[in-house]
């Protein structure tokens, strides 16, 4: 198969090397320009780019795939399909139409669920016990198109969100190869999508990761998980002095039992107090610091019963 692979991000990469290793040709790598990143706003190729130049590959770095300059390449490579991976732009019809049987993308969720930037982050938030990957056809509507393949998996109970997308990058990279193996041997069969069971997911903004402590401890650790690592799980931590510190809870766990205090106040054992339950923390990350143990937290930044947690206050962005 003449393939175009159009993607950016990490989730790509494994569905990249995959395509590869099974033989198929790679005729053109569309993915986002190179941005700055860093202290020193260094620019940074995207990890697909770094992989097609390391590959030898004809890579096109582009703002806008629909760009008539773009599309004239594309159809200058005559694929027979692209393979559409975690790229972040809007493909339309005009490029579409450049390979022979169109584009498929890899969804990181079992659609018609969660369709949207954020799947696997979502999925965690909204406490689903499972979630997969589906290979689906390209159309004008985000994520809408018909479904070719679904892989489904359980979600851990203690399973944090990039934990979970790398095994879905694996997941979704084998699924690719199937989805292709069908669209060159002419037995490819896409399923309408259910308009009735969709759900959105949508790209992450800083505050998802805000902590309200007034919520279930079990809310409050899906949170955690679902956000890490980025924004993560966003907190300030108030000591008896007045002094407030910016925190990351990178890892916590509900436990029984009910506080008589309000919630994100410090008990004498050291959990946290919540609308509902407790909430254990495991991992913490001072702003400026170094995740480290909640124990060692505690003894760095005296931690004692009589403390609070609270939400940010500021930068709702």
């Amino acid at each position: 198969m003449r393939i175009v692979f159009i993607g950016s991000g990490t989730f790509a990469l494994r569905t990249f090397e995959a395509v590869l290793a099974a033989g198929h040709e790679v005729v053109a790598v569309v993915t986002q320009p190179p941005r700055r990143a860093g202290r020193g706003g260094k620019l940074r190729l995207t990890p697909i780019e770094q992989a097609a130049e390391e590959a030898g590959l004809d890579v096109l770095p582009c703002a806008d795939i629909n760009a008539p300059d773009i599309v004239a390449h594309l159809a200058e490579k005559q694929a027979d399909v692209q393979c559409v991976v975690e790229f972040g732009q809007f493909i339309g019809p005009a490029v579409r139409q450049t390979a022979r049987l169109g584009a498929f993308n890899l969804h990181a969720s079992i659609l018609p669920e969660l369709r949207g930037a954020g799947p696997v982050n979502w999925a965690i938030f909204r406490g689903m016990g499972r979630t997969g990957v589906s290979t689906f056809s390209l159309i004008d509507k985000m994520d809408a198109g018909p479904v070719y393949f679904t892989t489904e998996t359980d979600i851990g109970p203690d399973e944090r969100a990039d934990e979970l997308r790398i095994r879905l990058a694996d997941m979704g990279a084998e699924l690719v190869l199937k989805t292709l193996d069908t669209l060159k041997n002419g037995t490819a069969q896409a399923v309408e999508q259910d308009g009735s069971k969709v759900t959105f997911a949508p790209k992450l903004k800083k505050i998802d990761g805000w902590l309200d402590f007034s919520a279930p401890a079990e809310r409050i650790a899906r949170i955690i998980r679902g956000s890490y690592p980025w924004p993560g799980g966003q907190a300030v931590f108030h000591r008896l002095s007045g002094k407030k510190i910016p925190v990351t809870i990178g890892a916590a766990e509900p436990i029984d039992g009910q506080a008589d205090i309000a919630p994100g106040l410090i008990e004498p054992d050291l959990c946290i107090s919540t609308g509902e339950g407790r909430l254990r923390i495991l991992e913490i990350k001072p702003a400026g610091k170094r995740m480290m143990s909640w124990k060692d937290f505690c003894n760095g930044y005296r931690v004692v019963h009589g403390g609070r947690f609270t939400a940010p206050e500021i930068d709702k962005t």
